[in-house]
This record gives C-alpha cells, sequence and structure tokens, in this order.
C-alpha cells in the first residue's frame, strides 16, 4: 500500500511541476508532456493482461518521462518547431526527471522487486530535482521583476 501511495504522490507532484511550467514560466508551448502521459496510461491498460498491475503506472511513467524529455528538447514556438539541446539549468533539470522517470517505469515492468527497494531513492532524487527547477524559476522570475 506505501509502494502504490507514493506513485500517485509521483505522479501527483510531476503533473503540477508540468501545469507550473506550462502556465507561468513558458512562453513557448510544451505540448508532448500530455500526450506522452496519455499515450503511456492507454498502453498501461492495453499491457495489464500480460504484465499485471503494475504495467499502467509503469507505462504512464515512462511516458512521462519521454514527454519531459521531448519538452525540454523540442522547442515549439507559434508555426515553428526546433530541436535545441537545453543549456539552461531549467531544461536539464527537466530532462534529468524525465530520464529518472523512464528508469523508474521501466524497472518497475523488468523488476518490481527491486523498484521497492530503490523507491526512496527516486522520490528523493525526484523531489531534490523539483525543488531545483522551482529555485531556478524563482530565481527567473525574481530576475525579470
Amino acid at each position: 500500500m506505501k509502494f502504490k501511495a507514493s506513485i500517485i504522490f509521483i505522479t501527483f507532484i510531476s503533473m503540477e511541476i508540468e501545469v507550473f511550467l506550462v502556465l507561468v514560466l513558458s512562453e513557448r508551448r510544451k505540448p508532448f508532456f500530455l500526450f506522452f502521459m496519455f499515450t503511456g496510461m492507454g498502453v498501461g491498460f492495453i499491457l495489464i493482461p500480460v504484465f499485471g498491475g503494475l504495467s499502467f503506472p509503469a507505462a504512464m511513467f515512462i511516458g512521462m518521462g519521454l514527454g519531459f524529455l521531448f519538452d525540454s528538447i523540442i522547442v515549439v514556438e507559434e508555426r515553428k518547431m526546433s530541436v535545441e539541446v537545453p543549456v539552461r539549468i531549467g531544461g536539464i533539470i527537466m530532462m534529468l526527471v524525465g530520464l529518472l522517470m523512464i528508469i523508474g517505469g521501466s524497472i518497475m515492468l523488468a523488476a518490481p522487486r527491486l523498484l521497492e527497494r530503490l523507491i526512496p531513492y527516486f522520490i528523493g532524487l525526484g523531489f531534490i530535482a523539483g525543488g531545483a527547477y522551482v529555485l531556478v524559476a524563482g530565481l527567473s522570475i525574481v530576475k525579470k521583476s
């Protein structure tokens, strides 16, 4: 039960961070996160008979991680789309969060028992990355004022 509660909490926090990024900080659109998250959820539902109940959150985490990666690498402005390597700390942190989510989702599918032992580290690293991103975002807002 503790494991499922932590999965729900991580999902909620990552969705809150994404909404904060899209609505408050960015003049660029970030359309990929929700697409990949919902695609991952759909794939997870399809895989439930094959892998069991953990396939849904695992596929969703993999999708969310891909969404974070794509949103930090692919820039969409008006009618133009380009691929850029993030040079700002916020983009790098988003990439790290995305990689953590992809690794966590993959471990959840491949070795769920291992993830039970590693989940505190994933949660801790996620909170550190989220806190660093909020700090950087807050500093950029203060700098603009």
